[in-house]
C-alpha cells in the first residue's frame, strides 16, 4: 500500500516505499557511530537499522566507562515510517546532512545509562569505491551493500549511573550503509556463511587535524594471499578498500591500494592490544601507524551476534537493558563468544590512539577474528 513517503519524488524502483529492490529478507538500511574521550575514560556507540522485508527497525547504544560495558536495545514495527528515526528512546536526527548529526538516548527507569551528543565533521565522507558483494553461495545474492564512513568530533552529555559526564571534543566515526546484508542463523533462516565469504575482518576510522582515513581489508578463510581484490571480489583474496579524505570541497579522496597490518592480540585472540598498519596509496605514498586501543566495546551489546536480539528479525515493542563487567575474564569471553549462530561480523570495536610519524591521530577500529 502506499505510504506518506510516496508523496515525495525519491522513488528508485516501480513499487511503494514499502518495497526494495529484489526484496532480499536480508536488506537493510543502518546507521553506526562510535566516540571516545582521547583520555581513553568513555567510549559511545550506536547502531540504528530499518528491515524493510521483515517490517521492523531496532536501534541499540553502548557505554563503556568505569570498567563497564552498559548497553540498551529496542525494537519497533515500521508502518510507512521508515523515514522515522526514533526507536524506543534511541534517536538519531539529521541535522545538517554530511556535517552535523545527534544522537540522543533519552534516560528511562532501570535504564543505567542515557546521552544527548551532536557528532560534527568538517571532513568529507569516504565512500566505497564500489559496493561490497558476495554471490558465490550458489541460490541468491547474500552480500550486495554500498555505504560510506565519515570521522569527525562529539560534544554534548552521558549520564552513567546517575553520573553525568560532560563530553567536549570527542573524536569518532559514523557510518551509513544499505543493501543486502550476510546475516545467518536467525529468522528467517537462510543457511550456512559461505567459507569464501572471509575470516578476518579489519575496519578503521582515523582522523588527525584536517585529514581522515579509512580502510577495510577482509581476509579469506586460511589467512591473507599475495592478490588483493576489492570488496566485490569474492574469488578467495584478500578483498581491500579504502581512502584518505580531507575538508568538504577539498578533491576527491586519495584511494588506499594497499595494507599490511601486523596485530598483537589478547590472550583470547580477539581483542586488539597493539599493532601496527603500513597503509600504501595510489600516489605510492606509504602511511605508517601504530595502534594503541584506548577503549573497547563489544558489539554483541549492539546486537551483532546477540541470541536474544537479532537484527533483521521482527520484534516489535523489544526494550532490553544490560550491565557487564568488563574486568571480569568469564565475562568478556561471553561478550566475544558467538553463541547466537550466525555470522558476527564485527565482534568488537576499539576507541584507539593512533601514531604517524609525530602526528597523533585518534580513530575507531572494528575487528571480526
Amino acid at each position: 500500500m502506499a505510504t506518506e513517503l510516496d508523496d515525495y519524488a525519491i522513488h528508485q524502483i516501480i513499487e511503494n516505499m514499502e518495497h526494495v529492490e529484489g526484496r532480499n529478507p536480508r536488506w537493510v538500511d543502518e546507521l553506526w557511530f562510535h566516540i571516545g574521550t582521547t583520555d581513553g575514560s568513555l567510549s559511545v556507540a550506536g547502531h540504528m537499522g530499518v528491515y524493510p522485508p521483515t517490517a521492523t527497525m531496532d536501534a541499540a547504544a553502548s557505554v563503556a566507562y568505569g570498567g563497564k560495558q552498559y548497553d540498551v536495545r529496542f525494537g519497533r514495527r515500521v508502518e510507512g515510517d521508515r523515514d522515522r528515526r526514533e526507536v524506543g528512546g534511541i534517536t538519531a536526527e539529521i541535522v545538517d546532512p554530511f556535517r552535523s548529526w545527534r544522537f540522543a538516548l533519552e534516560p528511562a527507569e532501570g535504564q543505567a545509562i542515557s546521552f544527548d551528543l551532536e557528532f560534527s565533521s568538517d571532513l568529507q565522507p569516504m565512500e566505497v569505491a564500489g559496493p561490497v558483494q558476495h554471490r558465490r553461495d550458489g541460490r541468491q545474492v547474500i552480500w550486495d551493500l554500498y555505504q560510506y564512513s565519515q570521522a569527525g568530533t562529539a560534544s554534548g552529555s552521558v549520564t552513567v549511573e546517575g553520573e553525568t559526564i560532560a563530553v567536549e571534543g570527542a573524536i569518532g566515526a559514523r557510518e551509513r550503509s544499505w543493501g543486502v546484508r550476510p546475516v545467518f542463523g536467525q529468522v528467517p533462516h537462510l543457511g550456512r556463511p559461505p567459507s569464501s565469504i572471509g575470516s578476518r575482518s579489519f575496519w578503521m576510522v582515523a582522523t588527525a587535524g584536517p585529514l581522515s582515513g579509512w580502510v577495510w581489508q577482509i581476509e579469506p578463510e586460511g589467512g591473507g594471499t599475495s592478490a588483493t581484490g576489492g570488496l566485490g571480489d569474492d574469488t578467495g583474496v584478500t578483498r581491500l578498500d579504502g581512502c584518505l579524505a580531507g575538508p568538504h570541497g577539498e578533491g576527491d579522496p586519495l584511494r588506499i591500494s594497499g595494507a599490511d597490518l601486523d596485530l598483537q592480540f589478547e590472550m583470547d585472540g580477539k581483542r586488539l592490544k597493539g599493532g601496527s598498519a603500513s597503509l600504501l596509496d595510489r600516489d605510492g605514498g606509504t602511511h605508517e601507524l601504530s595502534l594503541k586501543p584506548l577503549t573497547t566495546i563489544y558489539a554483541k551489546g549492539l546486537g551483532y551476534g546477540h541470541p536474544d536480539f537479532r537484527h533483521i528479525e521482527y520484534k516489535d515493542g523489544v526494550a532490553q537493558s544490560e550491565t557487564h563487567d568488563t574486568t571480569d575474564v568469564g565475562t568478556v569471553a561471553g561478550l566475544v563468544d558467538n553463541d547466537s549462530g550466525h555470522i558476527n561480523p564485527f565482534a568488537i570495536e576499539h576507541f584507539c590512539e593512533i601514531t604517524a610519524g609525530e602526528q597523533t591521530a585518534y580513530g575507531v577500529v572494528r575487528l571480526s577474528i
